[in-house]
C-alpha cells in the first residue's frame, strides 16, 4: 500500500536581496549550501553582497531534512531575524534559524538605520520574481490606494481604502501616515495612528501588501492574481506542536491536539474530516486565528505569521459559522448590500458596492431569489447567502463550519459545486468541516483527523483518489477503520 505523507514536499525556495537601492533574486538549491557574505579578493561567497557592512562569510543558507535554516556565521554587526539579533546559546554555541516562508534576515547597526543595510527576504510562495520599484524621487507626496483617479501607486482590491496611506517628503525626509482607512497601516509589525518618519528598509503593510522603504524609492510585491495554470503557491502553512486549554481543575491543561503539520495551496477546496473529538473544530479555530491561547507552534498565512499580524490580516479571512445569523424579514439582496457596507472600507461609492453585490450573487447562483425575503428562501440558498456575507468584502480564505447541515443531497451537491467554483476560478482557498462524505470527489484536499489517546491527531492530508489508496477503502469507511485501529494512521 502506497503511503502518504501529511508533510508536503519541499517548496521551491529562493532569497529576496535588497541593498542599496538593487533588489534581485537567489534561487535556493536543496541539495548544496549557499554561503552569503561580502565578495574580497579573496572571499567569493554564493551569494555576493556589495554592501561594506557585511562580513566575508555572514551565513549559510541549508536545507536540512526537508527544512530550510540560516547558519549564522562571523560578522561584526551580525545578523538580524525578524527583527531580532541572533545571539549565541548560554553555551556559546549560536543554534541555526529554522526559516519559514516570509522570514526576514537584515544585516544592519543596532537602529536600523544604516544606508548600508542589507534586506534578505526568505520566500517558498514564488514572489521571488515579482517585486517593484517605485521612485519617489522629486514627489512630494504619493498616494497608496484603490483609488487610480487619486493614487499614485493603485492596489484595486476591496479591502484598500480609495486613499488608504500617503508618503509625503519633507527636506529630503519621507513620512508616512494613515489616511484613516478601514484595515489600517502597518510600519514594522505596528499599526500606526499618526505621521511616522521613515528609516532605510522600514516595512509598510497595508493588509497583505507589503513595501520597502529603500532610499528615494519604494518596492513592492503587488501579488498579482495567478490563473490555475500557474503554480499554486502555499497561502497557509501550520506547525502546532499542541494546543491546550485548563483542565476542569483549573490547576493543569487538557490537550486537544497534537503536532499538526499542514499545508494549503491557492485555490484549493479542502475537507476536514474526523470522528467526534477529534480536534476539527480546534484545528479550524488554529487555522482561522480565532485561538490564539494555549497554542505552541505557528500558523503562516500569506507567507507571515498569522498570530503575531492577525489584526492586519484578518481582513482577509472569513468565518461562515453553523448557526445562520442572517435577519429573517430582508430580503438576500439587502443581507448582501448590508454586508457590503459594513465590511467594505466607508470610502466605497454606491456603484462599486452594487458591482460588488450583483458579483456575489451571481457567483452563489442567488440570482432567482436575490428578492426574496430570506425566511421564504431554502436552506441551501441561506447557507449560500451566509456565505455571501464574506464573499461580499472579497475574503482570501474561507472556514466554514458544516455548511451541509440539514440539506438534502441535491443542495448539498450544488452547495459544493459552487465552493469548488468559488476555489478554481476565483481563487480562493475554502476549508470546509464535513461529515458526509457523498459530495468528497469535489475537494481537491482531505485532512483527516482522529482520537488518539484522547488528543487529536492528523491521519492523513491528501487528495480523495489518495486517500482511498492509502486506507485501502472507500472513504465512507475511514471513520471505523480509524476507530478500530487509530495508531496505525497516526502521522507525528
Amino acid at each position: 500500500m502506497k503511503t502518504v505523507s501529511y508533510v508536503a514536499e519541499v517548496q521551491e525556495a529562493a532569497l529576496v536581496v535588497i541593498e542599496q537601492g538593487q533588489i534581485r533574486t537567489c534561487r535556493l538549491n536543496t541539495e548544496a549550501k549557499r554561503t552569503v557574505g561580502r565578495r574580497t579578493p579573496t572571499a567569493a561567497p554564493d551569494i555576493s553582497l556589495i554592501s561594506p557592512i557585511a562580513g566575508r562569510h555572514q551565513g549559510e543558507l541549508a536545507c536540512l531534512a526537508g527544512e530550510w535554516f540560516w547558519i549564522n556565521g562571523e560578522s561584526r554587526n551580525g545578523t538580524y531575524y525578524n527583527g531580532r539579533k541572533i545571539e549565541p546559546d548560554g553555551d556559546g554555541n549560536t543554534r541555526p534559524i529554522k526559516l519559514d516562508n516570509g522570514d526576514v534576515l537584515r544585516i544592519d547597526t543596532p537602529d536600523f538605520r544604516s544606508p548600508n543595510g542589507v534586506w534578505m527576504l526568505f520566500t517558498t510562495d514564488g514572489v521571488g520574481e515579482e517585486w517593484t520599484f517605485y521612485s519617489m524621487k522629486d514627489k512630494d507626496e504619493v498616494v497608496i490606494g484603490r483609488d487610480p483617479s487619486q493614487s499614485r501607486i493603485a492596489i484595486q482590491r476591496p479591502y484598500i481604502s480609495a486613499v488608504h496611506a500617503r508618503i509625503t517628503c519633507r527636506d529630503g525626509r519621507y513620512y508616512l501616515d494613515d489616511c484613516h482607512s478601514a484595515a489600517g497601516t502597518w510600519l514594522n509589525g505596528r499599526r500606526i495612528s499618526g505621521q511616522e518618519l521613515l528609516q532605510e528598509k522600514d516595512r509598510i503593510s497595508l493588509c497583505d501588501i507589503n513595501f520597502i522603504y529603500s532610499g528615494d524609492n519604494l518596492i513592492f510585491n503587488p501579488r498579482k492574481p495567478k490563473t490555475a495554470e500557474e503554480q499554486k503557491r502555499v497561502i497557509l502553512s501550520a506547525d502546532i506542536e499542541s494546543k491546550t486549554v485548563p483542565d476542569q481543575s483549573g490547576s493543569g491543561a487538557k490537550e486537544l491536539i497534537r503536532n499538526v503539520k499542514l499545508e494549503i495551496c491557492e485555490g484549493e477546496l479542502v475537507a476536514l474530516l474526523g470522528g467526534s473529538g477529534a480536534g476539527k473544530s480546534t484545528l479550524m479555530n488554529c487555522l482561522n486565528g480565532m485561538e490564539l491561547q494555549g497554542v505552541k507552534g505557528r500558523v503562516t498565512f500569506c507567507g507571515e505569521d498569522l498570530y503575531a499580524n492577525f489584526e492586519r490580516l484578518k481582513f482577509l479571512i472569513g468565518n461562515v459559522p453553523q448557526k445562520n445569523v442572517l435577519h429573517e424579514m430582508l430580503t438576500v439582496e439587502e443581507e448582501i448590500w448590508e454586508a457590503a457596507v459594513t465590511r467594505l472600507p466607508a470610502d466605497m461609492s454606491s456603484q462599486e458596492i452594487r458591482r460588488r453585490v450583483d458579483e456575489t450573487i451571481s457567483l452563489l447562483r442567488l440570482d432567482s431569489v436575490r428578492r426574496s425575503r430570506i425566511h421564504k428562501i431554502s436552506g441551501g440558498e441561506m447557507q449560500r447567502v451566509n456565505i455571501a456575507i464574506d464573499l461580499a468584502a472579497d475574503k482570501t480564505l474561507f472556514y466554514l463550519d458544516e455548511p451541509d447541515a440539514g440539506l438534502d443531497p441535491e443542495m448539498k451537491r450544488e452547495l459544493f459545486t459552487i465552493l469548488q467554483n468559488l476555489a478554481h476560478n476565483q481563487r480562493k482557498t475554502i476549508i470546509v468541516i464535513i461529515h458526509d462524505v457523498s459530495e468528497i470527489e469535489l475537494f481537491d484536499r482531505v485532512v483527516m483527523m482522529v482520537k488518539y489517546e484522547d488528543v487529536g491527531r492528523i491521519a492523513f492530508t491528501g487528495t480523495p483518489q489518495e486517500a482511498a489508496e492509502y486506507f485501502g477503502a472507500a472513504m465512507k469507511d475511514v471513520y471505523g477503520i480509524l476507530t478500530r485501529n487509530p495508531e496505525k494512521y497516526i502521522r507525528g
